[in-house]
């Protein structure tokens, strides 16, 4: 009887062998889908655009103090920005204590400030001749919230004259059932 031997040769991959393989698929992967990478890289670009975009208009919007800018969220449509305030020009006309309602129903008040440097830059925004403003007269001129009028003198020529108006000339007293329009004024958010 013959015996017959058999050879067989075992290949046992070296940790050298595997770490090639793993290189080989890395590439061919890689290699077969570039357009993921092209549009991983267009989607961060096109981000970069718009926070770029975002800071700028949110810079553009807080920089100016005179602002009607549509798309600024800080004042509400038809109302001008100005400082940290937005200011409603009405174009209709009613009566002081109706412009009144009408400010206190949008969370405003009629026009009041402390000093000329904010009644200047304001006037250039009146169109009419007179405006209805928080000023009225009991027992001394008086803004609505109470605070004597001290940043400039109202000119009246009638005791029946006992709300304040503005125009591009300064404050005056006209009687209060005289139809005007009014500038409101609120905190912008």
């Amino acid at each position: 009887m013959t015996d017959n031997v058999i050879y067989s040769v075992l290949e046992f991959s070296t940790a050298s062998q595997a770490q090639n393989d793993y290189r080989l698929q890395q590439k061919a992967s890689s290699s077969r889908s570039p357009l993921s990478y092209y549009v991983a890289v267009a989607l961060g670009l096109l981000c970069a655009i718009l926070v770029t975009l975002l800071l700028f208009q949110w810079i553009l919007c807080r920089g100016s103090k005179f602002s009607t800018c549509a798309s600024c969220p800080s004042c509400p449509d038809l109302w001008v920005r100005y400082g940290d305030h937005c200011y409603y020009f009405s174009v209709e006309e009613k009566n002081w204590n109706s412009s009144l309602e009408f400010c206190l129903a949008r969370d405003a008040h009629l026009l009041m400030f402390k000093d000329n440097q904010e009644m200047f830059p304001l006037r250039n925004f009146l169109s009419q001749d007179f405006y209805w403003v928080g000023l009225r007269n009991n027992s001394g001129w008086r803004w609505e919230d109470g605070s004597a009028l001290n940043a400039s003198r109202i000119f009246s020529n009638s005791l029946v004259q006992k709300c304040g108006t503005i125009s591009k000339s300064g404050l005056q007293a006209s009687s209060c059932e005289v139809a005007l329009p009014w500038v409101c004024k609120k905190v912008r958010h």
